[in-house]
């Protein structure tokens, strides 16, 4: 038999091959699939990238997947620029989006199932949250990369499209994370740059819309936020994610900081004019591997972080933080009351806490009054000269 011939034999196995591990990957409610010649293939799930039970991908696997799923014509020039997106439709109907990249690793696939966002509980909202319907302003979901800012404001979006009459315009680069099914809300998703070159371009669209609510993901560039500010001004309601380490607090920092270094400083009196609140979720998984123990984050648009928005007095918007459905809380209190009560291990609060030092003696000294360290060990990064 000719190798032509063996390699069409072949690819339906290889494709089959493909659908079950993207199956196995929906069952485990993974929110992207990794896939890259010569490592088995992965998932994130819950935010972080665990293996999946099949054999390393070969460059054949890799090379019969892109030109099914590209066109042997959009694969061949892929292949030369070296990255392309890819759109296709996987088990039971899922739509996959994602991205290939061939360089010095090898071939390599990301791909995300655009699903319906998870639905949110309302009573483990903090109340900033729960009345988000009553709001008109800039509302900012913040955090640094995998801690759940994006699939917030999905779930968010979805959540207030069926508890009333909206027209919601979501914004977002291509490819979409989530699908939204609309219920009692009109709901348009424009994605970057596949109806706009630019997310600047997109903001400047939705403000000539009649909608009530624009989503926002996500704020980066000074001149992005501006425009942002403008739809939070005309009365809509603003839900905007942005990428920034340091919490609630930290996020309205890089802000201002992301204002001033693109030239317009002027703006921070818009910023603290439309603030509603910045919200920031801290993701700590449980020790009993049912998901993920949440942490939200607050800080209040109220008059006293308006001033300190206005004064640039950045380092003083720490004290308006608000922990726990009641606030009165700092982060690393609510983490070792986590710990403290069984949920989440030793390590991970370690890991997640802002103030190491203090956090570390606390379970340090937990472990000389003889409490229980619930089995758990803490191993310290090693310093940049080990």
């Amino acid at each position: 038999m000719g190798g032509k011939d063996a390699r069409a034999q072949s690819f339906p196995r290889l494709v089959k091959n493909l659908n079950d591990i993207l199956g196995l990957a929906l069952q485990a409610r993974a929110t992207s699939i990794h896939l890259f010649e010569g490592e088995a293939p992965s998932a994130r799930v819950n935010g972080k990238l665990h293996p999946l039970p099949f054999a390393p991908v070969s460059r054949q696997q890799a090379t019969l997947w892109l030109q099914a799923l590209a066109g042997r014509d959009a694969w061949s020039e892929a292949e030369r620029i070296g990255t392309s997106q890819i759109g296709f439709s996987g088990p039971d109907g899922v739509l996959f989006r994602g991205r290939f990249l061939s360089g010095e690793r090898g071939l390599g696939i990301v791909l995300l199932p655009i699903l319906p966002p998870p639905p949110i509980d309302e009573r483990s909202l903090p109340p900033a949250l729960r009345h988000l319907a009553d709001l008109r302003g800039l509302v900012l979901l913040a955090g640094g990369i995998a801690t759940g800012k994006t699939t917030l404001l999905g779930s968010l979006v979805a959540w207030l499209s069926s508890s009333q009459s909206w027209h919601i315009l979501v914004l977002e680069d291509a490819p979409a994370r989530f699908s939204y099914r609309p219920e009692q809300s009109w709901i348009s998703h424009w994605e970057i740059p596949r109806h706009f070159p630019d997310m600047t371009s997109a903001l400047v669209s939705a403000l000539a819309l009649e909608g009530e609510l624009v989503a926002i993901d996500s704020l980066r560039e000074a001149v992005e936020i501006e425009a942002a500010l403008d739809l939070a001004e005309s009365g809509k309601l603003v839900l905007a994610t942005h990428e920034a380490e340091g919490g609630a607090a930290g996020a309205i920092t890089s802000l201002m900081r992301t204002l001033a270094q693109g030239g317009k400083r002027s703006e921070a009196g818009r910023l603290e004019a439309t603030l509603r609140t910045a919200v920031s979720q801290t993701l700590l998984p449980r020790r009993d591997g049912q998901g993920v123990a949440v942490l939200y984050e607050i800080l209040p648009g109220h008059p006293a972080v308006a001033a300190a928005i206005r004064a640039e007095a950045s380092a003083s918007l720490g004290e308006f933080v608000q922990v726990g459905r009641e606030g009165g809380k700092r982060v690393d209190e609510a983490i070792l009351e986590l710990w403290e009560a069984g949920m989440v291990s030793a390590e991970d609060a370690f890991r997640h806490a802002r103030d190491k030092e203090r956090v570390l003696a606390h379970l340090d000294g937990a472990k000389e009054g003889d409490r229980s360290l619930h089995g758990d060990r803490i191993d310290q990064p090693a310093s940049p000269s080990e």
